[in-house]
């Protein structure tokens, strides 16, 4: 029997890495890139459906290209305030954890991330109950049914609490590596605290504040399960997606999901454009008010609204169904658990489902991930690393009913046929949405970690995956643990 070492000294030729490397690309290529390519074939093989339904339908004529350019206006309108809310309010809270040392600091560090754990569905419960109902905040403002109604605003709001962690993880990341000699030698020459921000720290911030925006915009153009419990008549462009298909409108839904597609990239293209030519400092300089807003009541009066805007509009509408629950418990014993229905067995099903759901899309991510960041970080390819750099982040620009849609018809009936609708199309959903993820996180620890190292292991003897095994992956077990 092979020993350990035997077995890796085997697997380390070069036959087994080039085996290995076609592996992850091939991945890469079937389960996350040919689903949305697939999705542009589609749309061109059934453009007959498309004309007739959406722009010369005999009845309506083009109303429902209108109503598509509405649910798409929309969709942008919501993305666009729920992003300039996450950056006014993000930015500040970054500065706050990445630049001062206060009791507390490591709790408001973990707050920061609550709403990630939260089901997006559940979210969308949770803020109805906030905001929408007299159980929430309402009756505190003299308004017994709710202080919102469902739509517009309570849509923003929701979309609001699940991207603003995204913007703040970006920044306080990148402000964290900002050398604090700079900031120190502006403020030793008389800057203000502000000008120093607006000239040293902010420049040197872009590409996080960059990165934050862009993903927070996305990801607000695309979400769906949340939106459609707070949306009320508001439509959105993946509801629209959602009630297509619903419908049986396939190559119409294909139509709107491909036009997501290329709103997402085009979204990419134009931010990445505008940050590389118009980047900051703003020029001009206003030193009495720079230094009326440095003051220490002004950054007192900035901190207190940061963490209240915290708090009131992202922590404690994420987390109401918990309260609302423990308040009506013994009604909810009696409608879920002594029901004649048996709900808490549904309950229970679903529960698990979701779990296994969770763990398999986990593992084939770490899997596949970790081989997919060893290619962008450890092959030299030229500019074969770059493309493939760039394109793991296809699914973060494309809105998850457009995703999921473009997974269903790559693998289902109308595709290759391998899947039906159900379980393991739902994993393979999963596995796409949140590939970018577990790479991006990954390829970043990979890169902390010196090359040295596992040369040095090589040196003494060890075979590459020995080596890899011993050096690199203790090395970035945080980053494959988060």
């Amino acid at each position: 029997m092979l020993s350990l070492r035997e077995l890796e000294k085997r697997l380390s030729n070069r036959a087994f890495r080039l085996a290995f490397d076609a592996l992850a690309l091939a991945f890469f290529i079937l389960v996350i890139l040919f689903p949305t390519l697939f999705l542009f074939a589609y749309v061109a093989t059934g453009w007959e459906e498309v004309r007739d339904f959406v722009f010369h339908n005999p009845v309506s004529g083009d109303i429902r290209w209108h109503r598509m350019l509405t649910a798409v206006a929309i969709s942008f309108q919501v993305a666009a305030v729920t992003t300039a809310l996450d950056l006014a309010f993000g930015i500040p809270l970054a500065l706050l954890l990445a630049r001062y040392d206060f009791r507390g600091r490591r709790l408001l560090d973990a707050l920061v991330d609550l709403p990630l754990g939260v089901p997006s569905a559940a979210l969308g419960a949770s803020m109805v109950l906030f905001w929408a109902t007299g159980y929430g905040i309402g009756p505190l403002f003299g308004r017994p049914t709710g202080l919102l109604s469902r739509g517009f605003w309570l849509v923003v709001l929701t979309h609001v609490a699940f991207t603003f962690p995204y913007i703040v993880r970006s920044l306080v990341g990148v402000i964290e590596g900002i050398d604090v000699t700079y900031e120190h030698a502006s403020r030793t020459l008389g800057a203000p605290s502000f000008t120093t921000f607006r000239t040293i720290t902010a420049p040197l911030s872009l590409p996080g504040i960059m990165a934050g925006a862009i993903l927070a915009f996305t990801r607000s153009l695309g979400e769906t399960g949340a939106t459609m419990i707070v949306a009320g008549l508001v439509e959105t462009a993946p509801l629209a997606v959602v009630s297509m298909h619903e419908r049986r409108l396939v190559a119409s839904a294909a139509f709107l999901s491909m036009l997501l597609v290329l709103v997402g990239l085009a979204m990419l293209g134009a931010m990445r454009f505008v940050a590389e030519k118009f980047g900051l400092p703003f020029r001009g300089a206003w030193p009495e008010v720079e230094r009326k807003l440095s003051g220490r009541r002004q950054r007192a009066f900035r901190d207190i609204g940061t963490l209240s805007f915290l708090g009131a509009l992202v922590i404690l509408p994420s987390c109401f169904s918990i309260p609302y629950v423990a308040r009506f418990w013994p009604l909810v014993v009696q409608a879920v658990f002594r029901a004649e229905d048996e709900k808490w067995k549904l309950l229970v099903d679903g529960l698990v489902t979701s779990f296994e759901v969770a763990l398999l899309a986990t593992a084939i991510n770490l899997v596949m991930g970790l081989s997919m960041a060893i290619l962008i970080v450890r092959r030299d390819w030229g500019r074969l690393n770059r493309l493939l750099d760039a394109l793991v982040d296809l699914p973060l620009v494309i809105p998850t009913a457009a995703l999921g849609f473009s997974v269903y018809l790559f693998w289902g009936p109308r595709g290759l046929g391998l899947l039906e609708t159900g379980f393991w199309l739902i994993v393979l959903t999963h596995v796409a949405f949140t590939y970018p993820y577990v790479v991006r996180t990954l390829v970043a620890a990979l890169r902390s970690v010196d090359p040295a190292l596992e040369e040095a292991a090589r040196t003494l003897g060890a075979p590459p995956l020995t080596a890899f095994r011993t050096v690199v992956l203790p090395l970035i077990g945080t980053g494959l643990f988060a």
